[in-house]
């Protein structure tokens, strides 16, 4: 079975990243200063730095977050252990503590996610102490300030790498996993709907999979796929329409074009007054494109929601015949998704916004 990688939120973890490295560049400082007067600094305190640097906590939880972060990743400190179990730990939990309320975007972390960053940011942390010291051997065997920055930099790195694990999600449909990668991006009605569709195909591929195996099944899954694409397809189209439309303001447009051809009526000028009515007009089909596009916005949306539509007639379906007992034959398999796939067809797709109707004149809006 086909699976996909998909990563969540990847500004935050990009984000994150360069402030640990910075935290752990901290403590660099700290340990190159505590180095002159003998006292040996832990790699550990690298992981801590990094953690209270990186975390953005969840809103109302600042302060609790960072006496956490501060306090528990100690703990393991308190029992006896030779390095780098000790550390280790220490960067479990502080990875835990972040991808629990400190990714950012006012969100908590899932479970599932929690326990990956903090089992990956665990095992990374080793590695990075023992990067560490290669590195004091071969080019810093005389410490210094510039061996703590790359030393415990490199901690604070492959600890802040460790928790990426907490930003996979593992899908094994692709057409799923690319649902959710859309509706992360999109924002508002496209948005729901998106998710929407997500859901419904996820309830309608489980009952097809419920199915005998067969010509018929994967027929029927097909089907499922190709109307949850086409759904996906309008809201990628739909949300490249906003963003040219959000790029300009139509208001201002409109302002231009009725100053310039007050300006146009005002002048004496006949030549003056023949560029200024140019401009208008050129503003002035600028206008008609902008209101062009946002009819055609406006029916993908509604061709959107005509999908997703479909999509409901095609759980109401798949539960219907899953309930009969018909429903474990493959030719029946293969009926509801000829049956699924007319649907489809029902519904004839809008006409092109370009070829909806002819050029209107210039227009300003009174």
């Amino acid at each position: 079975m086909a699976f996909s990688l998909q990563l969540l939120h990847r500004e935050d973890f990009e984000r994150r990243t360069l402030r640990a490295l910075a935290g752990g560049g901290a403590v660099g400082v700290l340990a190159a200063l505590a180095q002159r007067f003998h006292i040996p600094l832990d790699p550990g305190f690298a992981v801590v730095a990094a953690g209270l640097a990186g975390a953005q906590p969840v809103l109302g939880y600042t302060a609790a977050l960072r006496l956490a972060l501060a306090v528990l990743p100690a703990l393991p400190y308190f029992f006896e252990a030779t390095d780098p179990v000790p550390q280790a730990f220490s960067g479990a939990i502080a990875a835990a503590l972040v991808a629990w309320a400190g990714q950012g975007n006012e969100r908590f972390g899932k479970p599932s996610e929690v326990a990956a960053g903090a089992v990956a940011a665990g095992a990374l942390v080793p590695l990075g102490m023992y990067v560490q010291q290669v590195l004091d051997a071969r080019f810093f065997s005389h410490g210094g300030l510039l061996g703590a920055l790359v030393g415990f930099g490199a901690v604070a790195l492959f600890w802040s790498v460790g928790t990426l694990a907490s930003h996979l999600t593992v899908h094994l449909d692709p057409v799923e996993s690319r649902g959710r990668t859309l509706a992360s991006t999109l924002a508002g009605e496209a948005k729901n709907l998106v998710e929407r569709t997500v859901t419904l195909y996820q309830q309608c591929r489980a009952v097809a999979l419920k199915m005998a195996a067969g010509p018929g099944r994967n027929e029927l899954v097909e089907v499922l796929r190709k109307m949850a694409r086409e759904a996906f397809t309008l809201a990628e189209s739909h949300a490249g329409l906003e963003a040219q439309l959000m790029s300009v303001a139509q208001g201002d447009v409109d302002t231009q074009v009725k100053d310039l051809r007050a300006r146009a009526a005002a002048t004496e000028d006949a030549v003056a007054r023949r560029q200024l009515e140019l401009a208008a007009s050129s503003l002035g089909e600028e206008l008609n494109r902008l209101d062009t596009l946002s009819r055609k916005r406006d029916r993908l949306l509604a061709q959107l929601h005509a999908q997703v539509a479909l999509m409901e007639r095609a759980r109401v379906s798949l539960v219907g015949a899953a309930g009969t007992e018909a429903s474990a034959k493959g030719a029946q398999a293969a009926q509801l998704a000829r049956r699924l796939a007319s649907l489809g067809e029902e519904t004839p797709p809008a006409p092109e916004a370009d070829g909806v109707a002819p050029p209107a004149p210039s227009r300003v809006s009174s």
